[in-house]
């Protein structure tokens, strides 16, 4: 027994070696096929490069899927111009080149490609004499994330003497040779992407002129999303619901500071460039909202990505009401379901609150400031609360919340 069993694991360790040496031989071969396939349509499509007439050659990026014994080949051509003596873009270039040549640089991959390189082709083509008029300018568009690297495959528009369009090379560049000279509108479009203000599709002017190149920048990344839940410092307690949401970066024009009304709580904020440094948030929209607005008080940093979504919280300072009946002789009985107010920010933000609990209590947070804060509609109580970072919050206890007892007739 002790000898058949023995047999069977060597005979199962030599079955596990030759079937992994046989599915090792089998996806060595299947690479290779791939491979002689991708080479196949690399050269395939450089014949159709020079095969077609140089004026009709699409610059810029394009790319292409073929199925092949249903294994799926993506192409990517990218045809550039590049000066004179130049080894980078026409995007790159020094001031006062002019494109003297194309480059065709063509990349052929498939799924599964286990560590292989992809199939590359290049080839340069020279524009035949008189394939262009003289009394022609050019449009350099460049394209960066936030980073300051290439976004490769960003849909460029110019519209004006000439109307024309191409999706940026592997180094973000768009390059619009020999157009009448004039003056043009330029525009980026891709979904889910966002210049440094926010804006989808940015545009900027260009004027052309002839013999030179005009250059175009824009920044334009994966939009960030943020999600941003209003509470209170100490408990956690809610903020009401309208409450506005400021976010602040030195790039948001015109003073570094976008505001978003609206309600909910936490609060969805999409469409926004993924600035490396982030946001700096707040709840509220006047100058004594502002926690930063006062000496040693600081605002909520949120840490963004392109495409992705940061959820922070950011905390309020809490207000506590007590509503209680003295029913004589030293005795205070709770009074629930006082309603509570709170107007602030000169008047601009009115929330309703909420009622008092079975304990006669409500906890709630707000934005820093001055309110005022009423029960009943101030025919029970009215006061001045102010709620400053940093300090006492006015009730002697010397922390959050700040504490309002109000005795009921």
């Amino acid at each position: 027994m002790v000898e058949m069993v023995v047999a069977i694991l060597v005979f199962a360790i030599l079955i596990v070696g030759v079937t992994a040496t046989m599915s090792t031989s089998l996806n060595m071969v299947r690479n290779n096929r791939n491979r002689s396939v991708a080479a196949n349509l690399a050269s395939q499509e450089m014949d159709t490069v020079r095969s077609t007439d140089f004026t009709d050659l699409p610059v810029g990026q394009t790319v292409t899927v073929q199925n092949v014994d249903t294994v799926p080949y993506t192409i990517t051509r990218e045809t550039e111009w590049v000066t004179k003596n130049a080894s980078a873009g026409a995007c790159d270039a020094p001031p006062g080149s002019r494109p003297a040549y194309l480059r065709v640089n063509v990349e052929v991959t498939w799924p599964s490609m286990s560590g292989i390189p992809p199939v590359d082709a290049h080839t340069i083509l020279t524009p035949p004499v008189g394939a262009y008029d003289p009394n022609t300018g050019h449009i350099a568009v460049k394209v960066v994330d936030r980073d300051g690297f290439g976004e490769g495959g960003v849909s460029v528009a110019i519209a004006g003497p000439q109307n024309a369009s191409q999706l940026t090379n592997s180094d973000g560049c768009a390059f619009f040779a020999f157009i009448p000279a004039g003056t043009y509108t330029v525009t980026a479009s891709t979904g889910g992407y966002v210049d440094l203000q926010g804006v989808a599709t940015p545009s900027q002017p260009a004027s052309v002129s002839v013999g030179a190149t005009t250059s175009v920048q824009f920044q334009y990344d994966r939009a960030a999303t943020l999600q941003l839940t209003m509470a209170g410092s100490v408990f956690g307690s809610p903020a009401p619901s309208g409450l506005t949401v400021s976010l602040y970066n030195t790039h948001i024009l015109p003073n570094g500071v976008k505001s978003f009304p609206g309600a909910g709580n936490p609060r969805t904020i999409s469409g926004q460039f993924p600035y490396a440094d982030g946001y700096e948030v707040w709840a509220g929209d006047c100058a004594e909202a502002d926690p930063a607005s006062y000496p040693g008080g600081s605002r909520t940093t949120v840490a963004v990505n392109p495409g992705s979504t940061s959820a922070a919280t950011v905390p309020l300072p809490e207000i506590r009401i007590t509503v209680q009946q003295d029913l004589g002789g030293g005795t205070m009985a709770p009074v629930p379901g006082k309603q509570v107010s709170a107007v602030g920010c000169g008047g601009a933000d009115n929330f309703s609150i909420g009622q008092t609990d079975s304990a006669g209590q409500i906890v709630f947070a707000l934005p820093y400031g001055t309110w005022q804060v009423s029960v009943d509609g101030g025919s029970v109580y009215f006061g001045t609360v102010p709620l400053v970072p940093g300090t006492d919050p006015g009730d002697g206890d010397g922390s959050w919340p700040y504490d309002i007892s109000v005795t009921t007739p």
